[in-house]
C-alpha cells in the first residue's frame, strides 16, 4: 500500500479514532483491488465474504429486478466502507455493488475483520453506530416508499438539497442528478421525475442550469416532501 493509499485508509469511517501506530497494524490486513468505472465488485447473493473500503472513486450499492429493472439504494464515496454484513453474519450478499467511476478499494477478509472488531473497540462502536444509522434509514425508505410518487420524489431532492447548501435556504445540485437514478432510488420512472422537476419550475422552486439543479427555495421544497402538503 503505497503512501496516498495509506492516507486514504485513514479517512475510513470506520478508522478515525485509530492511531497511526493501531492503523499501520490494520493496514497488513487490507488488500488494495481497482475497479474500472462500470465494473462490477459483488453480486447479488454471491459467497463473497469481504468488507469493503472505499480508497479512491465512487461504488453504487443496487439490486436488479428479475426483469432487469434497477433499483438503487444508495452511493458510496471514498471514505466509507461496506460489504460487513457478510463478514459479520457469513450470510450471502444482499445487494450487488458497481463501480460509478475508477476505483480503489481495500479488501479485508471476514476473518481480518471481525478480528479488528474483536482488537478495537472504537472500531465496533464505529461500526454499531453506522449499521444503526442504515437501519433509521430504511425504516425511513419504507415509510417513503408508502407516499404518493411526487412526495418521494421531493424527499429525494430535498435530502440531496440540504447536502449541498450554498445560502441558508438554497442548493445547488452539481452535476445535476440523473433523473434514472433518482427514479432507480424510489421505484418510479423517469417520466415522473421530469414532471415534477417542471412543477418545481414553474413554482419558482427549483431551476435547471447547465449541468445542475438549483434549488431556489429548500423550505418550500420540504413542504412538498410532507405528504400531508396541499400544494401538491
Amino acid at each position: 500500500m503505497g503512501p496516498k493509499e495509506r492516507q486514504a485508509l485513514a479517512r475510513i469511517d470506520l478508522f478515525h479514532d485509530l492511531d497511526p501506530a493501531v492503523l499501520a497494524q490494520v493496514e497488513r490486513l487490507v488488500t488494495v483491488r481497482r475497479f474500472a468505472a462500470g465494473q462490477t465488485v459483488v453480486t447479488h447473493r454471491d459467497d463473497g465474504r469481504e468488507a469493503f473500503l472505499i480508497l479512491e472513486g465512487t461504488l453504487r450499492i443496487t439490486l436488479f429486478s428479475p426483469a432487469g429493472r434497477e433499483v438503487s439504494y444508495r452511493d458510496q464515496k471514498a471514505g466509507s466502507s461496506l460489504g460487513e454484513l457478510p463478514a459479520i453474519d457469513g450470510e450471502p450478499r444482499s445487494a450487488s455493488v458497481v463501480a460509478l467511476t475508477d476505483a480503489s478499494v481495500g479488501v479485508m477478509t471476514a476473518a481480518n475483520f471481525r478480528h479488528v472488531l474483536h482488537a478495537y473497540p472504537s472500531v465496533a462502536l464505529a461500526e454499531l453506530q453506522k449499521l444503526t444509522h442504515l437501519i433509521r434509514l430504511l425504516t425511513h425508505r419504507i415509510y417513503w416508499l408508502s407516499t404518493p410518487v411526487p412526495t418521494r420524489i421531493c424527499a429525494e431532492l430535498r435530502d440531496l438539497a440540504r447536502e449541498n447548501m450554498i445560502g441558508p435556504n438554497v442548493a445547488r445540485l452539481a452535476p445535476a442528478p440523473k433523473h434514472a437514478d433518482i427514479a432507480n432510488r424510489l421505484a418510479t420512472h423517469r417520466e415522473a421525475v421530469s414532471r415534477v422537476l417542471s412543477q418545481l419550475k414553474r413554482a419558482g422552486i427549483a431551476r435547471r442550469g447547465r449541468g445542475e439543479i438549483l434549488v431556489l427555495d429548500v423550505e418550500r421544497l420540504a413542504r412538498r416532501a410532507d405528504p400531508d402538503d396541499e400544494e401538491l
